[in-house]
């Protein structure tokens, strides 16, 4: 690894205390050329919704109100590091289909570098809500976290796709296959990405899945590995890296990259 563009900040609520700069001096003594910050985004809610109704959601992400001391500490940390690491500004989004258009005009007002995509729910409202990341036997849960990951890889905002085998279905093989073949062509499709999650490898979680990455070496895809660090420990893993590239190496199809071009999202 040289380059990775999933990186954490205190600002979400469920990662470390050390700050942007701790980060960046452990990305220069992990040897990266290029680090991108992709803190969990800030999320309006519809204007009929009531905040308390949206806890389960709004409570992992950065308020609104912290967007600009962390675009402007970033900002500050790129001029000073710009001799020694190639600093990137992102964030890591849902697509939510009622506030998505709402939160691409908010991050245009800031020197937005890109965004990738990390679906872990399917709504803003906690009584509607699903997490994909829960044991589900469900199609309809699939289907439904399928089908807004491709309608968001379809908006050609995202540079890559975090974590895509994150739905934890525990359904038929067939029915398995079957949707996240769909997931897969439609990233090719867009040229988007997917990323090999070393916090899934580091802390044995169920993604990433093995069934995902030998349905996607047979389709063949780009592929990315991102560190998806919540504390600096988590910048380059060497267990979890060990793992990722035995799973690029037994996957034949699975085009490793380097670095990705970020895409605009203006």
């Amino acid at each position: 690894m040289i380059a990775n563009y999933h990186t954490h900040t205190i600002r979400c609520g469920h990662a470390s205390m050390e700050d942007e700069r701790e980060y960046i001096e452990a990305a220069i003594k992990a040897s990266y050329c290029e680090l991108g910050f992709a803190d969990h985004t800030p999320m309006p809610l519809p204007i009929d919704v009531d905040p308390a109704d949206c806890s389960r959601f709004m409570g992992i992400r950065m308020m609104m109100s912290q967007t600009e001391d962390y675009v402007n500490k970033l900002l500050s940390l790129r001029e000073e590091y710009k001799n020694e690491i190639k600093l990137h500004i992102g964030f890591e989004v849902e697509y939510i289909p009622e506030t998505f258009n709402t939160l691409m005009g908010f991050l245009n007002t800031f020197p937005t570098d890109y965004i990738i995509m990390g679906q872990h729910f399917n709504t803003v409202i906690t009584e509607q809500i699903t997490y994909f990341g829960a044991e589900t036997r469900s199609k309809r849960v699939l289907k439904n976290y399928v089908d807004l990951v491709i309608e968001g890889i379809s908006t050609e905002k995202f540079t890559y796709v975090a974590h895509p085998d994150l739905c934890n279905f525990r359904g038929s093989l067939e029915t398995y296959e079957s949707e996240m073949s769909r997931l897969i062509e439609a990233a090719n499709k867009y040229k988007t990405p997917l990323e090999i999650n070393l916090l899934g490898l580091n802390t044995m979680r169920h993604y990433p899945n093995p069934v995902f990455w030998s349905l996607a070496s047979d389709i063949g895809c780009d592929v990315v590995i991102g560190s998806d660090a919540h504390e600096t420990v988590g910048m380059k893993p060497e267990r979890a890296i060990y793992y990722a590239e035995k799973l690029i190496k037994s996957n034949k199809g699975l085009n490793l990259l380097d670095k990705v071009k970020l895409k605009p999202i203006k």
